[in-house]
């Protein structure tokens, strides 16, 4: 009991922290006292035990997203000018079946852990599922992400009414970029799982952003054999040292960045003794939007 007392008298003390450096507009603080908040809620949910240590659990948690929440209101507008490119880079939850099904019970409980909106909301039934997914018929996103070459907004679950969310900039013929951190992995090694060129977006009243891959052009990566880290080719606006990503599903990106992200799988590839072709067609598509640079690896 007096564990778990400290334990949230710590937690509540960096809020309070988190509040003044916001206040400031400082990133970089706020961000590192909400990365060392989660980490202790992690361990205030193992330690609590009956109904009202729970809900102390979850109220932190909820406080903790919507300070993030804040943190990328602020970065958002320092970011508002790779709006006009239409890229997107999306935040997706650990899938160890490589987005073609519902993830494994390890994995479940690692995302449960971390507190994930969808993987713990009653109303997921993911569990029920088998490998057998499709784009009609599916627990979420990450199960039929690289099995459909599809992602979607989601929709808010944590206040009091369900919302669905939205992407306005993401354009048709662009590129979705789906990024995931494993088990253990620090945010600087949050990995890229596949760049989906944007074959449409649907946007209808009442439900969230769809975004739709070319399944011709998208490319999926091996990402237990290639390692391609988001954070070597993705910087925040103003602080290019800045790794943290706050809570959002998404950021946008710049063409040059695609391209750069493009080269980067692209030499992975050909180390590896893989098949570039398509990775290849990709950044001479990215070329035309006037950032071309020498391509490396077309021999």
């Amino acid at each position: 009991m007096n564990d778990f007392r400290k334990l949230r008298e710590d937690i509540d003390s960096l809020i309070d922290e988190i509040k003044m450096w916001i206040k400031k507009k400082s990133i970089s603080e706020s961000m590192q006292r909400i990365e060392e908040a989660n980490e202790k809620v992690i361990k205030l949910k193992q330690l609590s035990s009956g109904e009202i240590q729970n809900r102390v659990v979850l109220n932190r948690m909820f406080e903790l997203e919507s300070l993030a929440t804040n943190v990328d209101g602020i970065l958002s507008k320092r970011e508002a000018g790779k709006k006009e490119d239409g890229n997107i880079a999306l935040k997706c939850n650990w899938n160890d079946k490589h987005y073609k099904a519902p993830c494994s019970s390890q994995a479940y409980d690692f995302n449960l852990l971390l507190g994930r909106a969808w993987c713990s909301s009653p109303l997921n039934k993911c569990r029920d599922f088998t490998d057998e997914v499709s784009l009609a018929h599916h627990p979420c996103y990450e199960s039929i992400a690289l099995k459909e070459m599809y992602f979607g907004a989601g929709w808010d679950h944590t206040g009091e009414k369900e919302q669905p969310r939205h992407i306005y900039s993401a354009r048709r013929g662009r590129m979705a970029i789906l990024t995931t951190r494993p088990p253990g992995a620090d945010e600087k090694n949050r990995l890229i799982v596949a760049c989906l060129l944007i074959k449409s977006v649907a946007d209808d009243p009442g439900e969230e952003t769809k975004i739709y891959g070319d399944m011709t052009k998208s490319i999926e990566i091996d990402y237990d054999e290639i390692k391609v880290k988001f954070w070597d080719y993705y910087k925040n606006a103003g602080n290019e040292d800045l790794i943290l990503w706050a809570s959002g599903l998404f950021r946008y990106i710049s063409d040059e960045t695609v391209l750069n992200v493009l080269e980067g799988i692209g030499e992975k590839y050909k180390n590896s003794g893989r098949d570039v072709a398509r990775i290849i067609e990709l950044i001479r598509y990215y070329e035309e939007f006037g950032t071309s640079k020498p391509l490396r690896f077309g021999h």
